[in-house]
């Protein structure tokens, strides 16, 4: 017998206490749904019913059992909810990028990582913690995050350092030349940033690498690129940035003098994510160097 769709019978004729009522919402015909309950009572050798001409009335058996029958049913739902979760992602290849990178970046790894394994690429953004913490739950099959970082149960993947630009307010004597910015000469501003907590071991490197480079900063926590875009523009903030493409009217596009200040990013992945999956990830972005 079907047991889960004689329990069903069982529950809902309990809630409506009368089978024709019962029949009418589970759109079945009457006789049908007598045979079954009574199939379920031979099954469990208990009486779940008293039949009266006014209605059904459950047994002290019947009591008894409908709490752990609506169980079952909620479990078996459940069971069925997280099987679809499972074939989807089947379909699916979750990818997610730090937010520093740009969409233009990131839809142009998710893409290609998507053509490897031969399945959709669905693109998530946020920041590095998030993205290895999603990685290690398993909602996430692989991303690129900030370098360094604390991985979790995420597997380690390749280290990449990408070229980063300086964006200053246009009208900073800085900007004038067109020439490389000595970071020195940018203590009169913020260093516009990603907070602390979005990756805390990244963070803390840039601030040390530029107090060795002579700008010890304060720094102005700035929730995306766009908002650290914006606090340039308004002239009280300089940001680093390794997207190519974030810019806007009175921010001026500069390099660093001196050594470069990479963006050092790594690709964390599930174990169960194709290598060629994280090998075409990595050549993408060594192909931003």
């Amino acid at each position: 017998m079907d047991l889960l769709r004689h329990l069903t019978f069982f529950v809902t004729i309990a809630e409506e206490r009368h089978f024709g009522h019962a029949a009418r919402r589970l759109q079945i015909a009457q006789p049908p749904l007598s045979q079954g309950v009574r199939r379920l009572e031979t099954r469990l050798g208990v009486r779940l019913f008293d039949r009266g001409p006014g209605g059904v009335s459950l047994t002290t058996a019947g009591r008894d059992l409908l709490p752990r029958a609506r169980a079952l049913l909620e479990d078996a739902e459940k069971l069925d909810r997280a099987a679809r979760r499972q074939a989807e992602a089947a379909q699916v290849l979750r990818v997610g990028v730090v937010a520093d990178l740009g969409p233009r970046v990131a839809a142009r790894l998710a893409a290609r990582a998507g053509q490897v394994a031969g399945r959709r690429a669905v693109l998530a953004g946020s920041a590095t913690v998030t993205l290895v913490d999603a990685v290690s739950a398993g909602t996430l099959d692989v991303a690129v995050v900030a370098h360094p970082t604390v991985l979790g149960s995420a597997r380690a993947g390749p280290v990449v350092a990408l070229p980063t630009a300086v964006l200053l307010p246009a009208g900073h004597p800085a900007a004038g030349d067109g020439e490389p910015v000595a970071l020195r000469t940018l203590r009169d501003l913020e260093l516009a940033t990603s907070p602390r907590r979005y990756a805390p071991a990244a963070h803390d490197l840039l601030l040390d690498t530029l107090e060795t480079r002579g700008c010890p900063v304060r720094t102005a926590e700035a929730g995306d690129p766009a908002a650290a875009l914006a606090a340039v523009a308004t002239g009280v903030a300089f940001t680093l940035t390794p997207d190519p493409d974030l810019g806007t009217d009175g921010v001026a596009r500069r390099p660093a003098a001196g050594a470069p200040i990479p963006f050092r990013v790594r690709i964390v992945h599930r174990g169960d994510t194709e290598a060629a999956v994280v090998d075409e990830l990595a050549e993408v972005l060594r192909a931003m160097t």
